[in-house]
């Protein structure tokens, strides 16, 4: 059994409930059964607007980001093996009891971490871009802010193909925040092809300096916003990449 703390949807303010607890393959999984009640419980609804969670057990108490389980079916029925009441449960009731994943947060590093490291370095590039202007350099400015707009989109590119449509999936009060990144991203790869534009024809610098200092700002607002939003989410479900 564990105590599980989750925050009000409506309210805001703290609840705490009782819950049997499961170690499925080395994953720690809760249902949402309600002893088969037709409506989910209040913790569910919960977890689906905020899914960071604290979890008590008889040893520790840990924070987590509680996640709709993506093979739901099978984990289900690896649960009814262990523990045959919830078929029990499950046959009182036309809703399918929802499989809910409690993801440890620690100290490891993991996909978040790793995701603040890649915008620090892009911050970095651009800050010594904007030297490169002021300093005249034009050619290795190119050569640079070429590199640079070619990590950007590819970074920007795997997160709107692999990254943002898992934490949709498993983190539900994620999705607005999720479209709004991706529309940022829009506007983003916009703003990128005026700068290569501007760049390529060489002919207002002064026009350069602005449009990039619009991208930078744009940038740092874009970047900020996300590790706010998603970086717990992101170490909940996935290690750091070997990156070498």
């Amino acid at each position: 059994m564990i105590l599980l703390t989750t925050t009000g949807a409506r309210t805001g303010r703290q609840h705490r409930v009782t819950l049997g607890v499961l170690d499925i393959d080395g994953r720690l999984v809760v249902v949402a059964s309600a002893m088969g009640s037709p409506k989910h419980p209040a913790w569910y609804h919960n977890i689906r607007h905020n899914p960071l969670v604290t979890v008590e057990t008889e040893d520790e108490t840990f924070e987590a980001m509680a996640a709709i389980a993506p093979d739901r079916d099978a984990l289900f029925a690896k649960i009814v093996e262990r523990e045959p009441g919830f078929a029990q449960y499950q046959a009182r009731t036309t809703r399918i009891l929802p499989v809910v994943e409690l993801h440890r947060l620690d100290r490891v590093r993991r996909m978040g971490d790793w995701l603040t490291e890649v915008h620090d370095w892009m911050r970095t590039e651009l800050k010594e871009l904007r030297g490169r202007l002021d300093a005249g350099g034009s050619l290795e400015f190119r050569s640079r802010c070429l590199g640079f707009c070619t990590a950007l989109t590819r970074h920007h590119t795997g997160e709107d193909m692999a990254i943002f449509p898992q934490l949709a999936a498993r983190f539900p009060a994620l999705a607005p925040t999720l479209t709004k990144l991706g529309e940022e991203h829009v506007v983003v790869a916009r703003m990128q092809e005026e700068i290569q534009r501007l760049v390529e024809e060489e002919g207002d610098p002064a026009r350069l300096r602005t449009e990039f200092d619009r991208l930078a700002s744009l940038l740092e607002g874009h970047f900020s916003y996300e590790e706010q939003a998603v970086v717990k989410a992101l170490n909940a479900l996935m290690p750091a990449p070997d990156v070498g």
